[in-house]
């Protein structure tokens, strides 16, 4: 056997185990790519899982914002009930010490026909509890 021959057989077998590093090296590209392309995928998913959650949360959000507003409103409209009955409690009190109607404008902060219908109806007893 002569020396061309050995290193064509040497070469030979670089040759060889160069193909079958390339082709495990290759089977190991494909193998991360597929799992690339799996975590894109579940990626995928979990972005839509969440915007879908976000979307839900903000409707939710919305609905309490609204029924916030409302009870506000209500709470407000409560108040400012209270706070008129108390002025007519006031003033129909300030009535029964002798208070003149220009008194209660004065001293209520009520119209002058407000003050006169109060007037009016503490001298007729109506509202009267007892």
């Amino acid at each position: 056997m002569g020396i061309e021959t050995v290193v064509l057989a040497v070469l030979s077998l670089l040759v060889l185990v160069q193909l079958v590093l390339g082709w495990k090296q290759s089977q190991r590209i494909q193998q991360l790519e597929r799992t690339v392309a799996q975590s894109a995928v579940s990626q995928q998913e979990l972005l839509e899982s969440a915007s879908k959650a976000i979307l839900s949360l903000h409707g939710s959000i919305h609905a309490l914002e609204q029924r916030l507003e409302k009870s506000t409103q209500r709470h407000q409209s409560i108040e400012n009930k209270n706070a008129g009955s108390l002025t007519y409690e006031q003033a129909a009190k300030l009535v029964q010490m002798g208070a003149a109607p220009e008194d209660l404008v004065k001293s209520c902060g009520l119209s002058q026909a407000e003050a006169q219908l109060v007037s009016l109806m503490a001298a007729r007893g109506v509202g009267r509890r007892g």
